[in-house]
């Protein structure tokens, strides 16, 4: 029991303390405490998550030692990874985030792209696919980006095969993309672009288009090469290929 006055302000002066100290904790502390344990917790899934790589690449159990050369080989080739992901997906390729009517963009894009090509195959007397392959419909915002890459191969392969006199494109077609997923974190890895084309020309062309597809930034592979027909006297083949470029997931730092 609490005999005198002054015993009983001691007692009132440290439960205000203690309220106040609740307080402070409840509305200020906790929250940062809550976002501590949580990037605690994140770190530590994140550790587990490479142990259990490890495991599966290895077979054994990681050490220190190894968590450590992991961490340095990790900064290596991230470093890696986005100067070959810039080379073969650059930045500057994709939609811009200030084009917030993404359908539109592409339609706009591809209407000016058409009469730029049909100037040029006017002349040489060349007719391309209606629409350079691409439907009527306005596409949605999400298959935007998709398209405009499948855009770019066409324009390459149309602008190179121009070039030469003896050309005639007789189809484009832009195929449904493919995606990569990464093996063990099963998170997707890239996401290859396809587009068919069927010419006639001659071998000449055929060769200045291959030889331009190799030095082409941002990167553009051959997938197939069909020969239909060859003609040996004239020097004219009939060829399907199908053409792929590339949309790496880059992961933000």
């Amino acid at each position: 029991m609490l005999k005198t006055l002054r015993e009983k302000n001691i007692l009132k002066q440290g439960i205000i303390i203690l309220a106040v100290m609740a307080g402070i904790y409840i509305f200020f502390l906790s929250p940062f405490l809550r976002e501590g344990r949580l990037i605690m917790d994140e770190e530590l899934e994140r550790k587990i998550s490479e142990m259990k790589r490890f495991i599966t690449l290895t077979g054994t159990v990681p050490s220190k030692e190894s968590f450590a050369k992991m961490d340095e080989d990790k900064i290596s080739l991230e470093e890696k990874f986005f100067s070959l992901a810039e080379f073969i997906d650059p930045k500057k390729a994709r939609l811009s985030e200030k084009d917030a009517e993404a359908g539109l963009y592409f339609i706009e894009k591809l209407h000016f792209t058409m009469k730029k090509f049909e100037l040029e195959a006017g002349a040489k007397g060349v007719k391309l696919p209606e629409n350079l392959g691409f439907g009527d419909g306005l596409p949605k915002d999400n298959i935007v980006p998709v398209f405009l890459r499948q855009l770019e191969i066409i324009e390459f392969a149309v602008s190179a095969l121009l070039k030469s006199q003896n050309s005639n494109i007789y189809a484009l077609k832009p195929l449904k993309s493919i995606e990569y997923i990464e093996p063990v974190s099963k998170g997707l890895f890239y996401t290859e672009l396809p587009v068919q084309i069927s010419i006639k020309t001659d071998t000449k062309a055929l060769i200045n288009l291959l030889l331009e597809l190799k030095n082409s930034s941002p990167a553009i592979s051959v997938k197939e090469l069909h020969v239909k027909s060859i003609d040996s006297v004239s020097g004219e083949v009939e060829i399907s290929m199908v053409l792929s470029t590339f949309m790496i997931a880059r992961q933000e730092k």
